[in-house]
């Protein structure tokens, strides 16, 4: 899985070094450190201009001072990109400049003694619990030494005028208060953001999570295929080829009756072999269609010539109710005849005995719409919700012995949304079903085929002429049926 992004750029994310922008934490360490930087340091300079407002310009001075170098720090991230360094910088200069004040404000009866407390606070944000229980325990000593000097009499001035105190103790009690409320702030937001990555993450957990069930959920579909619609007619060819063996002078008859099975388990093979390597193709955007002209009626046609022999043995009434002049499509000539012949031979797979299937075709202003009806057993409405998905096998199953791989309806949809359209189907349960094509209109428009130079890896070279070899053998097949006897005669040994 790979790595989430980082949160949306900030402005003041310039200052970072390109070492804090390699993992998350990192990141947002380094945000904190410069914005606290930036932010603390512009508080630091406000508290200045008041000091030297109501006349305590040694105050002023050294938040003053303090201040700038606060703000001198975020450069220091951007150069060096060392959180520990400036995490103790911060909380030495701090430590520094309220010592400062406390000695120039009178000790323990200024403002600046009660905001050593705030140190610790400032590195446990900006490092860690290990710095912070440092920094307590630097802060606690120099509380402590004033306290001590105190005790011992040693009184430190106050270098403001006394009209001023209250102002300036009040000014430091609020400054204090707003300094903690800032660190409040970016802690808040800082954990916002971290929550808010954590989500992200989670989200995409559980959608990189149900994408490997879906995978693996494909994985195991795969293998059922490979070892039962696969299995099956391999059992049936080594068995019927075993016979022909067996037998001393078997007639042509024998062998024709034999072969017939071997061909029908052979090209139940071809055709779950075909499937997958169509998926494959389709899954992999090597599948690139065409469009131009396509005249339905002979597609139609042509596929009703070519199923009768399935109907014929169910005694199945297959009718073209396309009519002559029937409108022409837009669309890829090879994939529309793919679609339709899956189409159809669902149809009449079925389609019990004695049934009925019929193709129509309806225009619209902008789409040809082809439907191939039955009466077969139909669908639920829970059903109908499954049937484009890959792999699905349904309650009904083929009346024939036919075979299913439960990805004939996935390819042919994927097939007319790549050339414009769509699939659907009407059924109602125990009343057959209309499963049917929207392909664009031909309005005159101009042929498009899809100038894309693809190069075959290796592995694309092998399908390619594993495919080659599929047809190689159906053409082979096709001629020897065409070609084979009836006769009783034995074969000359």
């Amino acid at each position: 899985m790979s790595v989430p992004p980082l949160p949306p750029p900030e402005a003041l994310d310039g200052f970072l070094a390109e070492s804090l922008k390699q993992d998350e934490e990192s990141f947002r360490r380094g945000r904190l450190h410069v914005r606290f930087g930036v932010f603390g340091g512009a508080l630091a300079i406000i508290c200045s201009a008041f000091y030297f407002f109501i006349g305590h310009p040694w105050g002023g001075a050294i938040v003053a001072i303090c201040g700038l170098a606060v703000m001198q720090i975020p450069w220091l991230v951007r150069k060096t990109g060392n959180l520990s360094i400036t995490g103790h910088l911060y909380g030495g200069i701090i430590m520094v400049g309220l010592t400062a004040l406390c000695v120039v404000s009178g000790g323990l009866e200024g403002s600046a003694y009660a905001w050593l407390a705030a140190v610790p606070a400032c590195v446990l944000l900006l490092m860690n619990l290990k710095s912070a229980l440092i920094w307590s325990g630097i802060g606690f000593a120099m509380a402590a030494t004033f306290v001590v000097l105190e005790l011992s009499r040693i009184n430190f001035p106050t270098t403001y005028p006394p009209e001023v105190a209250t102002s300036i103790i009040a000014s430091g009690n609020i400054g204090l208060i707003l300094f903690l409320a800032l660190l409040a702030l970016l802690f808040e937001k800082s954990r916002i953001e971290a929550f808010e990555r954590m989500e992200e993450a989670n989200a995409k957990l559980a959608e990189a999570n149900q994408e490997l069930i879906g995978l693996n959920r494909q994985k195991h579909e795969f293998l059922n295929i490979a070892a039962h619609d696969l299995k099956n007619p391999i059992t049936i060819i080594c068995g019927y080829a075993d016979l022909l063996r067996e037998l001393e002078s078997p007639t042509l008859k024998e062998i024709h009756g034999r072969a017939a099975e071997i061909l029908r388990s052979g090209n139940h093979m071809l055709e779950v072999i075909h499937n997958i390597l169509e998926v494959r193709a389709i899954e992999d955007g090597r599948r690139i269609l065409a469009k131009q002209r396509v005249s339905i009626h002979d597609v139609v046609e042509d596929l009703v010539v070519t199923h009768s022999r399935a109907a014929n043995q169910k005694n199945i009434s297959l009718e073209n109710a396309t009519g002559p002049n029937p409108p022409e499509a837009w669309a890829d000539p090879g994939a529309t005849r793919q679609v339709l012949d899956h189409l159809i031979s669902n149809a009449i797979k079925y389609t019990p005995p004695e049934g009925s299937v019929w193709i129509t075709v309806e225009v619209t202003a902008r789409d040809v719409v082809v439907e191939v009806s039955d009466t077969g057993p139909g669908l639920s409405q829970d059903e109908q919700k499954l049937l484009w998905e890959k792999f699905t096998r349904l309650t009904p199953r083929p009346t024939g012995d036919e075979s299913s791989n439960g990805l004939g309806l996935w390819i042919s949809q994927r097939l007319a949304r790549e050339m414009g359209g769509r699939t659907f189907c009407r059924s109602v349960l125990g009343a057959g079903s209309t499963f049917g094509v929207r392909l664009p209109l031909w309005m005159d428009q101009e042929d498009f085929v899809p100038e894309i130079a693809v190069e075959e890896s290796a592995d694309g070279e092998g399908v390619a002429a594993f495919d080659r070899l599929i047809a190689d053998i159906e053409e082979r097949a096709e001629a020897r049926a065409r070609a084979g006897g009836s006769s009783d005669v034995a074969l000359p040994s």
